[in-house]
């Protein structure tokens, strides 16, 4: 019988880790599941660690493939998973003992294609924040947009014939916002799509591990706009048109404070021109800010703010 749970692992160079990740999900109290676990060309010991996992418990799998990125090795994953449902859990985080029973829980009792829950977030410093992630709304245009800004997939469980059926894929060559044009395709291809909140912080993630986790605070501006950028060309975002240009502004903002990440600010952001100038809800120095730096002009901060005081 096929498990009600696949939860797929991706692992590169993770020997640091890796175990606190597997530990937690072998303790699950919630045990009807399988555990793909991706080690993609790692060359330190993550394939060796997790093969022991695996000769101790047949319900974790390991596939050993040449180093392809992220994208691929969760593609490597879903391709294989069995489970009626899918989640991911990275190497460098981990989730919390009742994890799998609440999300499979709350699938079952909402008959819940997505279920998002609240995560934990432990930064450099070691300082731990709670993220909560409940919805204003389970309308598919509202979660589309809520997530066109960040979209950590870690913290949701998918029905997996929401992507199969639809031949929705992780984007090979894209390693930056790659699980948020996953799920973005995922949302815009189901148009019935159900979904679920656990108002718990049922994972862990941990950026003392992985700066570029989350945040994405160490991927330039060219690199986070792509999966935006092809999730446009893709699809009608007319429903979901405000809240598309608030999240470029809210990007461009970013990076006009990251010029190491963005040396090219104009011709990163040129073909989202329009919709800077149509994004509402921000303060008009930082409309005022990113209209001028398109233009070449460069004002900082601290001074147009002193303007507008």
């Amino acid at each position: 019988m096929n498990p009600a749970v696949s939860i797929i692992v991706p692992a590169y160079n993770a020997e640091r880790h890796i175990r606190r990740c597997l530990d937690s999900i072998s303790v699950q109290s919630f045990r009807d599941y399988e555990v793909l676990i991706i080690d993609d060309g790692s060359t330190d010991t993550t394939g060796q660690i997790a093969d022991i996992y695996a000769n101790q418990d047949p319900r974790f799998v390991v596939l050993h493939k040449k180093n392809g990125g992220v994208s691929a090795a969760r593609q490597d994953g879903i391709e294989r998973a069995r489970g009626e449902y899918t989640l991911f859990v990275d190497s460098d985080d981990y989730i919390s003992t009742e994890a799998l029973h609440e999300l499979f829980s709350a699938a079952k009792s909402n008959d819940a294609d997505l279920v998002i829950c609240d995560f934990t977030l432990t930064r450099k410093d070691e300082k731990t924040e709670y993220w909560h992630q409940q919805p204003d709304s389970m309308d598919r245009n509202w979660l589309i947009g809520s997530m066109l800004y960040i979209c950590p997939i870690c913290s949701k469980m998918i029905r997996t014939k929401c992507y199969r059926a639809h031949n929705i894929r992780f984007e090979e060559g894209i390693n930056a916002g790659e699980d948020q044009l996953f799920f973005l395709r995922i949302l815009a291809a189901n148009d019935t799509i159900k979904c679920a909140y656990v108002g718990k912080a049922l994972y862990q993630y941990d950026l003392s591990q992985n700066s570029n986790s989350i945040s994405n605070s160490g991927v330039n501006a060219s690199k986070r706009l792509l999966p935006l950028q092809l999730f446009r060309n893709e699809y009608d975002i007319t429903p979901m048109q405000a809240a598309f240009d608030n999240a470029i502004l809210h990007i461009a903002y970013d990076y006009l404070k990251r010029p190491d990440l963005c040396p090219d600010f104009k011709a990163d952001f040129h073909s989202f021109r329009n919709n800077i100038k149509s994004a509402k809800g921000f303060p008009l120095y930082v409309k005022l800010l990113v209209l001028l730096r398109l233009h070449g002009i460069y004002i900082s901060v601290d001074r147009l703010k002193r303007v507008f005081k």
